[in-house]
């Protein structure tokens, strides 16, 4: 997690050279912070934020759900392109990543449409009342395939939803239970697109969006 110091100079990176109530100028300034500071920042980033805008803009979701808040970039990302009836719940369990996304986020001005929840990434699942058409998992890896499973078994996905997963390339030896999950058990048609890790041309990552069935 990056430590309190760096969060608040993000947040006040964003606060002094972002225009407020424009999502694509928030975005902007955080990968200016990035790239003026050389300080890694493990939000989607734009290369794959990107694939993320479109998958959400293909789908246009209803209710839209984020495994791993951190400072509120995919958040950002998925709820701009939301329907005007959309909705997003975003959950970390980290109180600091809450903190400052509440407030970037409300600085780009879609506070109303993402709800953010402070908890450990299974307990809030267990206690999620409603079924989504769109998931974003993004936070710790070992938690990936647990976390969809707990999903599955609560009926929390929508057929013909999508699950959005990031990093499975650079942490494809965690990845294991999960990909066999999504490929080969029938419950979903998945694909796996190549791309960089976040602000790091040179490191090999990669995004798996598997569609339920």
């Amino acid at each position: 997690m990056i430590n309190d110091t760096k969060m608040n100079s993000v947040l006040n990176y964003v606060l002094k050279n972002a225009k407020q109530d424009d999502p694509h100028s928030v975005l902007d300034a955080i990968d200016s912070f990035v790239l003026e500071t050389d300080t890694f920042l493990m939000n989607v980033g734009p290369e794959k934020g990107k694939l993320l805008a479109e998958t959400i803009k293909d789908l246009m979701p209803l209710k839209a759900l984020e495994l791993g808040s951190f400072l509120g970039y995919s958040a950002i990302t998925i709820a701009m392109f939301l329907p005007k009836a959309g909705s997003l719940v975003s959950i970390d369990h980290d109180i600091d990543s809450i903190t400052a996304s509440k407030k970037i986020v409300k600085y780009a001005g879609l506070e109303n449409k993402v709800h953010f929840i402070n908890s450990a990434s299974d307990e809030a699942i267990s206690n999620l009342e409603e079924a989504f058409d769109f998931i974003f998992i993004d936070h710790e890896k070992n938690r990936y395939y647990s976390d969809l499973l707990l999903m599955e078994k609560l009926n929390l996905i929508n057929k013909g939803g999508i699950v959005f997963a990031d990093n499975v390339g650079i942490f494809e030896d965690k990845m294991k239970d999960y990909f066999a999950h999504v490929r080969d058990s029938g419950a979903y048609t998945s694909k796996n697109i190549g791309a960089h890790l976040e602000y790091r041309d040179n490191v090999y990552d990669a995004v798996e969006i598997s569609k339920f069935n």
